[in-house]
């Protein structure tokens, strides 16, 4: 198992040295020897949401040729990067998205680095020569799905070969070809295995949008190791694709500056008597000295799907506001508040909870007891929109992988919201 696992990795070195952007990107992938499939496989880590590479021993040891496993793990990475495996759900044919996915991905490898059994576009010339089916290249997987699936609802009784086919086949050195049947038969042609994707497309909405953002992240990473020039050399289908992406990733606002705009905007105003300096308008004493004082409630999300990472940065910029004088009270809660203290100067070490989450129990706390200049809620966004309104202006720090404005939760949050990025 551990050779086999090497031999992946080197085969990842040479993607890394031909192809840095598919390389870079693989190494972040987790690899696992398994029999769990009879190929290779990309799938979901359920309990991180992450994605691993699958691969079976002796499928890999049956692809003597290096240039095979070569497009192996290209396939397998192009899949991740076009988001073919947060997709599925969209579809009502698996088998037929599996087809167009696999149609969009390999038009990426050259046929070299195909094993056999790779759909391509030349495998359909068998129904382009029978039922006149017309497919352009380098266009996307709901292209493809489209026009499979209106050819199939057309075309549904099967059709063998025939002799002259199988001459023109040899002659002209075509490949296997499809035909109707392969379209509706699951076990039929692929590179590598689809049988994962399924419990993926059963995740929850707030588990794919976890999965969608860790694919960003991972394409945020390897798009920053290889540069521009990593980026320009890819096709120009993929490069277009990748620079729409990572242009729609950008922050349009930097939350670190957001937070200390909205602490500072919340700082109120009181007069405090002075013997040190007399009045200026009657020249007694005491005078008048007027102060700024900040009392700020910070909640923090404990659930599951907030890392610790980003609370590391989010209390990185807590610190700052301390510095400059606030009162900061600090709430722990999921569905209930767990832990309550006054922050001074520590970020916590220790999450307690872990669980769901809840926003009202923290505007409650904040409107009946503690009363403070301003709310700053840490969290995700997953969770029901609240019922408590709040009393005092509010700003929610959602992470990386919370909701984004497009999601009817976004909208419905009172108050300002930044993402974190």
């Amino acid at each position: 198992m551990t050779n086999i696992l090497e031999e992946v990795s080197k085969t990842s070195v040479k993607l890394i040295l031909k192809e840095p952007f598919y390389g870079h990107f693989f190494s972040g992938l987790v690899k696992e020897v398994t029999e769990a499939t009879p190929t290779a496989a990309v799938g979901a880590n359920r309990q991180n949401k992450t994605i691993k590479l699958m691969v079976n021993e002796g499928f890999w040891k049956s692809l003597t040729n290096p240039e095979h496993r070569y497009g192996l793990i290209k396939h397998e990475v192009l899949h991740i990067v076009l988001k073919h495996l947060t997709m599925m759900p969209e579809y009502s044919n698996p088998r037929l998205f599996n087809i167009a996915a696999d149609m969009v991905v390999n038009q990426y490898i050259e046929k070299r680095q195909l094993p056999e059994g790779g759909i391509t576009l030349e495998s359909f010339w068998f129904l382009e020569k029978r039922f006149g089916l017309t497919l352009e290249p380098e266009m996307s997987v709901k292209y493809y799905y489209r026009i499979l699936k209106k050819f199939l609802e057309s075309n549904p009784s099967p059709v063998q070969l025939s002799e002259e086919d199988k001459n023109e086949m040899e002659e002209k050195g075509l490949p296997i070809p499809i035909v109707p049947e392969d379209l509706t038969n699951e076990e039929g042609k692929m590179v590598g295995s689809h049988r994962f994707w399924k419990e993926i497309e059963e995740m929850t909405e707030a588990e794919r949008r976890i999965m969608d953002r860790y694919i960003n992240e991972a394409i945020q990473r390897t798009a920053q190791r290889v540069g521009p020039r990593g980026i320009g050399n890819l096709p120009a289908g993929l490069k277009v694709y990748l620079d729409t992406l990572l242009e729609s990733l950008k922050p349009n606002l930097d939350w670190r500056r957001a937070l200390r705009i909205f602490a500072a905007s919340s700082t109120r105003t009181y007069i405090k008597n002075t013997i040190r300096r007399p009045s200026k308008r009657f020249g007694t004493t005491p005078g008048i000295k007027v102060k700024r004082k900040q009392k700020l409630l910070i909640a923090v999300d404990t659930s599951g799907s907030v890392s610790n990472d980003e609370l590391r940065k989010f209390f990185a910029e807590v610190y700052h506001i301390w510095r400059q004088g606030a009162e900061i009270l600090v709430v722990e809660c999921d569905t209930h508040i767990h832990n309550t203290y006054s922050y001074s100067g520590k970020a916590p070490e220790y999450i307690s909870g872990r669980g769901g989450t809840d926003f009202n129990e923290p505007i409650r706390f904040a409107n009946e007891s503690y009363r403070p200049d301003a709310l700053v809620y840490f969290t995700d966004g997953l969770a029901n929109i609240p019922s408590t309104v709040s009393r005092c202006p509010v700003l929610w720090m959602i992470t990386t992988n919370g909701i984004d404005s497009n999601n009817d939760i976004w909208s419905g949050l009172q108050g300002r919201k930044v993402r974190m990025a």
